[in-house]
């Protein structure tokens, strides 16, 4: 007997599994006019002006997604520029219609001159700022969506992908790109611009800017803070239930499988898509782990008193790109509205772009006790104690 013909199997329900829907639907899709990320996933053209939000752990297929959008977008004819701040869309270029820059430290972008090209043509653009420090990749960002609100395209639409935006807005802190990234989202879809967001922690990114969106892609998700922001963003007009049981099985999804709420494109299916994003790609995915390496044939142990370890990637050019990943946003100006337990919060812990809770980060900030001044406190607690003890015993002895 097959014991899993019954529904015996290792571990929890698949994701899909877990959301018995009863709208589904075998329509052929028109690949014209739909945005396809699978068999199951697809959007007609006014995707390009929606606010997107693409979230999931490291290795849950976000970046993945986001590729499969852009070359869609690009067989469509349809223009985006994207900010990659791993450098995770390099082979995207090798297609015709898009193109890259990669600015170094010593350079700058003439933004007229930026906008000028965007609007006159039709290519697409991948910016790869993983040579630059996070502070100049804010005052980019926050200079690239002003001149797109300042511009009209007269009808064309620009979508803007944003990798790691959680570095962009944040829920806690405001780095020069904050406001000028939320007005992009309220008022890019009058003028016929799109926003993409895309983060591993939905929890670390603006809730403003995070409420502007009208499709959330959601991949492996296990924070619980994050799961929470998930939840949040899907209950409205859904039954919070439900929404809790799919959320519960996000944990286990495998890499490529999303939930995906979009209420104005699936408002036959119930507002959720539960599937892949198996579109096949046209160029190689440049996201993922390095590969670990050991020289020695064996695990490292902490007996090993040199680096085995070798990737494909240069040590200078990992670690380069390891700091700019990690580097902290300095001077930003917390928001008013900011509840103070979060204030102190940030007082507390040093500032870490994918651990928001701090938690690991303690030990390392606490200032450890003065011992000198402990001493000296001690020493005249007991000089106290001796006078007092002496004055009483010099007061008895008058008295008798």
């Amino acid at each position: 007997m097959d014991e899993s013909e019954w529904g015996l199997q290792l571990g929890n329900l698949p994701l899909e599994d877990s959301f018995n829907s009863n709208f589904e639907t075998d329509e052929p899709i028109d690949e014209y006019e739909n945005i396809v990320f699978g068999k199951k996933i697809n959007f007609p053209l006014k995707f390009l002006y929606q606010v997107i939000f693409i979230g999931g752990k490291r290795g849950s297929g976000k970046s993945w997604t986001a590729g499969v959008m852009m070359e869609e977008l690009n067989r469509l004819g349809l223009q985006f520029v994207c900010f990659d701040a791993l450098n995770s869309h390099e082979h995207l270029s090798e297609l015709n219609g898009i193109e890259s820059i990669q600015p170094s430290k010593n350079e700058s972008i003439n933004m007229q001159k930026f906008i000028s090209k965007l609007k006159k043509g039709n290519s697409s653009l991948v910016i790869n700022l993983s040579e630059i420090p996070l502070d100049t990749q804010h005052k980019l960002v926050a200079e690239y969506c002003e001149s797109m609100l300042e511009t009209d395209f007269k009808g064309n639409g620009v979508m803007t992908i944003l990798e790691e935006c959680q570095d962009f807005v944040p829920q806690l802190g405001r780095p020069p790109s904050f406001n000028s990234i939320v007005r992009l989202c309220k008022l890019g879809r009058a003028k016929g611009y799109g926003v993409t967001l895309i983060s591993q922690r939905p929890a670390a990114v603006s809730k403003e800017a995070l409420s502007q969106a009208s499709i959330y892609m959601i991949h492996n998700v296990i924070n619980t803070k994050d799961l929470e922001a998930v939840r949040e963003q899907l209950s409205f007009g859904t039954d919070k239930n439900e929404i809790r049981k799919i959320t519960d099985g996000v944990n286990y999804a495998a890499p490529g499988e999303l939930v995906c709420y979009a209420p104005e494109f699936f408002k036959d299916r119930g507002f959720i898509v539960v599937g892949n994003v198996d579109r096949p790609r046209q160029v190689e995915h440049g996201g993922g782990n390095i590969e670990v390496v050991s020289q020695k044939g064996g695990f490292l142990t902490h007996l090993d008193n040199e680096n085995t370890y070798q990737s494909e990637l240069d040590n200078h050019d990992y670690e380069a790109n390891y700091e700019i990943e990690n580097e902290s946003p300095m001077n930003y100006e917390l928001d008013d509205s900011l509840e103070s337990e979060e204030r102190i919060t940030m007082d507390k812990y040093e500032w870490a772009p994918y651990d928001w809770e701090g938690g690991e980060y303690l030990s390392e900030n606490i200032n450890p006790p003065n011992k000198t001044f402990n001493a000296m406190v001690a020493i005249s607690l007991l000089s106290t104690g001796v006078y007092l003890i002496t004055r009483g015993i010099s007061k008895t002895s008058k008295q008798f």
